[in-house]
C-alpha cells in the first residue's frame, strides 16, 4: 500500500509537469536517470528518497521543503533553471513523446536470431546484440537495455553471463558479456 505522503508527492510532480508540459521521460532525462522516476513513484517500486525529492524539486528552481508547499505559487518560466527551461520549450516545439510500440514475441525472436550469430563459446555484450537488430527495431528501443533485461527474463534460458565485464567511466552498472547457451541453427 502506498503512502499518502508518497501519493502527495506523485500529485504535486504531475501537477508540474502538465503546468509546464512535461511528461515522464522529460522529467528522467533531466534528472539524469535511466528510470523511469514518476511511474516508480506511482508503482511504489522505488519511493521518493530525500536526495530524489530534491533532486526533482531542483528541476523547478526548488528546494524540496518548497517542491511540496502548496501556498508557494508556481515558479515563472524564466526563474527556471536554463536545462528545464530548454526542454518546455523543446518538448513545445516538438510535441508530446512518442510511444515505442513493439510485440515482445518479435523482439525475443530478433535477438534469438541475432544470437544465431555467436558461437557457443563467442562472448557477446546485448550491446553487440543491439547493434545486429534491424534499425527499426533499434529506433524503437533506444538502447540495449531491454535486451540486457530479456537475458534475465524471457531469454534467461538462452545465454549465460561470462563473469567478464566492461569497464565503465561514471555511473552506473558496467556492461557484462554473455555467452550462447542454445545449439547454433542447422547443426
Amino acid at each position: 500500500m502506498k503512502e499518502p505522503v508518497v501519493e502527495d508527492f506523485v500529485k504535486i510532480l504531475q501537477y508540474y509537469m502538465q503546468y509546464y508540459g512535461l511528461y515522464a521521460v522529460d522529467i528522467r532525462n533531466l534528472a539524469k536517470t535511466t528510470t523511469d522516476l514518476v511511474k516508480d513513484f506511482e508503482h511504489s517500486k522505488n519511493g521518493p528518497t530525500l536526495k530524489k525529492i530534491e533532486a526533482i524539486a531542483n528541476l523547478f528552481g526548488l528546494r524540496y521543503y518548497e517542491f511540496g508547499n502548496p501556498n508557494l505559487p508556481m515558479p515563472a518560466l524564466d526563474q527556471l533553471p536554463i536545462r528545464t527551461r530548454e526542454k518546455i520549450e523543446w518538448r513545445l516545439e516538438i510535441g508530446p513523446p512518442e510511444s515505442k510500440q513493439y510485440q515482445k514475441l518479435d523482439l525475443n525472436q530478433a535477438v534469438l536470431h541475432a544470437l544465431e550469430g555467436y558461437d557457443e563459446d563467442e562472448e557477446f555484450l546485448p550491446s553487440d546484440v543491439f547493434k545486429i537488430l534491424p534499425k527499426d527495431l533499434q529506433q524503437k528501443l533506444g538502447s540495449a537495455t531491454r535486451i540486457t533485461g530479456l537475458f534475465s527474463t524471457e531469454l534467461y534460458d538462452n545465454v549465460v553471463k561470462t563473469g567478464n565485464k566492461v569497464a565503465k567511466e561514471g555511473r552506473g552498472r558496467p556492461e557484462e558479456y554473455y555467452k550462447r547457451t542454445l545449439p547454433k541453427k542447422g547443426a
